[in-house]
């Protein structure tokens, strides 16, 4: 009778055993059960429309970006385009520009997925950039003095290679409008690290990066679809 007694109490033992382990198993399992991949978008850059027409009309630009999601948590990106200008300074300097301009990066989501699925598709993102173009640009009709004589010569500086280097702290939000149909806005602050040479001439525009030779506030409203 003992060794019948002593047989259930250790059956019982076993099961709860058996019971909270599985039940361990499980949440380990459904907090581990987000797919490293949770998509793919491809988007299209809508802000040069709108800044060529209403900001900067010597300037134009067409950009575009792929980005992976990787648990909901993790963005990588790469961007890129063709972008250029061609402006007439008042002392008719001319200046005239183009080239390709590529970008690679990575957003964090600062958002906590909601069981929703609205919410869990949409994101407030901050990342970096590292950006990098490489091109060619013209001056015009720069027309220098000599101050002893006073005589001037006016000569032309054409297909100038330079390349530059930069980076861009990004902040932005990404919303589905429509299913796997995405919207959303970014502004970056832009840095320069290739700086220019004592010497040479500067640049009036940087594909890529934009005017001047100091740090620069960018904004991008994409449209995109999510294949994945």
């Amino acid at each position: 009778m003992k060794t019948y007694s002593y047989f259930i109490l250790s059956s019982i033992l076993l099961f709860c055993v058996t019971v909270q382990s599985t039940a361990q198993t499980k949440e380990s399992v459904k907090k581990d059960s987000i797919p490293f991949l949770q998509g793919i978008w491809i988007e299209a850059d809508v802000a040069p429309v709108f800044e060529r027409a209403l900001i900067n009309k010597n300037a134009y630009r067409a950009q575009g970006n792929i980005q992976v999601n990787l648990k909901n948590k993790y963005y990588p990106v790469i961007e890129f385009g063709y972008a250029g200008a061609d402006k007439t300074a008042s002392n008719g300097i001319e200046f005239s520009t183009s080239g390709f301009f590529g970008k690679a990066g990575a957003d964090l989501s600062m958002l906590k997925p909601k069981p929703n699925s609205t919410q869990k598709n949409n994101n407030f993102l901050v990342g970096l950039r590292l950006g990098a173009s490489r091109f060619n640009y013209s001056l015009y009709n720069q027309t220098i003095t000599d101050n002893y004589w006073g005589n001037s010569e006016t000569f032309n500086l054409e297909s100038i290679s330079s390349t530059k280097l930069w980076y861009e702290i990004a902040a932005g939000m990404r919303v589905e409008v429509f299913r796997n149909i995405y919207m959303g806005w970014t502004i970056r602050n832009k840095h320069l690290i290739s700086k220019t040479e004592s010497g040479q001439t500067t640049p009036w525009y940087i594909p890529g990066y934009g005017i001047g030779n100091t740090s620069v506030w960018g904004l991008s409203y994409s449209i995109g679809y999510r294949i994945k």
